[in-house]
């Protein structure tokens, strides 16, 4: 079973590395902190839409 396995993991490639972006990992994280930041400021511009009735 297990060179069964290894076979076809060797068939489909799944032991090569997996493909760069050419982004440095520093900015996939600066990049998810703005998106979080954008977050939360959609949400704090709807911090008090309940209490105006």
């Amino acid at each position: 079973m297990l060179v069964a396995l290894t076979l076809v993991m060797s068939a489909t490639g799944a032991n090569e590395p997996a493909e760069h972006t050419g982004i440095p990992p520093l900015v996939w994280g600066l990049m998810a902190f703005a998106t979080f930041l954008l977050l939360l400021a959609i949400l704090w511009a709807f911090r008090s839409v309940g209490n105006r009735h």
